[in-house]
């Protein structure tokens, strides 16, 4: 009898230590947290990408875009399109709805560099009407003035150069060259500054690279 006793004590004993330690087990693999919002805040940890958009948007330049977003997102990002930006090449070649990537980069072609005409292309070709004509050797023209070109004295001249010459000077870059071209011609420095939104740090360092 006694012994009977002995064993339903010690199992009741060992009842409440087994509930004890499943107690404090229990928090470990069940936190009583909701299982959807556990996946919704790990989703909230964001990624960023980093993505450099040039051209004609009001604010060029490289931004942080979260993982995911599309072409319209790092457009509006920069301010949106220019007045003067190619309309028909951006509607053909351009989708707004495109997944960026990390690294990418975005130019937005200025109307005037013409574009259009060659189907996107950035070859020499598509600024042909831009091209200055050079002047042909007569029997009465001297040496000086047979082939002259758009550099003067190893300056570029600001009305009949190239979108390319433009852009390799410095300071310049895409956005001012394009521009540049969609505002020519410029009688002299003031209305440079004026039509293409030239700084004054920017015309320091091309002020002895370029004649009118």
């Amino acid at each position: 009898m006694f012994s009977n006793r002995v064993v339903i004590i010690s199992t009741v004993i060992l009842a409440f230590v087994a509930g004890y330690f499943v107690s404090q087990l229990y928090p470990v693999f069940y936190s009583g947290t909701d299982p959807d919002n556990a996946v919704e805040n790990i989703c909230n940890d964001t990624i960023n990408i980093g993505v450099e958009i040039t051209g004609a948007v009001t604010n060029p330049g490289v931004y942080d875009l979260a993982e995911g977003s599309r072409m319209i997102d790092a457009i509006k990002t920069a301010g949106d399109f220019t007045s003067d930006y190619d309309y028909y090449w951006v509607s053909k070649n351009v989708n707004l709805s495109q997944i960026l990537k990390d690294e990418q980069k975005i130019f937005i072609p200025f109307e005037a560099l013409g574009y259009s005409v060659n189907q996107g292309s950035c070859s020499q070709e598509i600024f042909a009407s831009l091209q200055p004509t050079s002047v042909v050797e007569s029997s009465n023209s001297s040496p000086e003035v047979a082939g002259t070109t758009t550099q003067a004295a190893g300056k570029v001249n600001v009305n009949t150069a190239t979108f390319d010459e433009l852009d390799a000077l410095p300071g310049i870059g895409a956005t001012y060259a394009g521009k540049i071209v969609a505002n020519r011609p410029y009688s002299g420095v003031e209305e440079l500054k004026e039509k293409s939104q030239i700084t004054n740090s920017v015309y320091e360092k091309i002020k002895d690279l370029i004649t009118f």
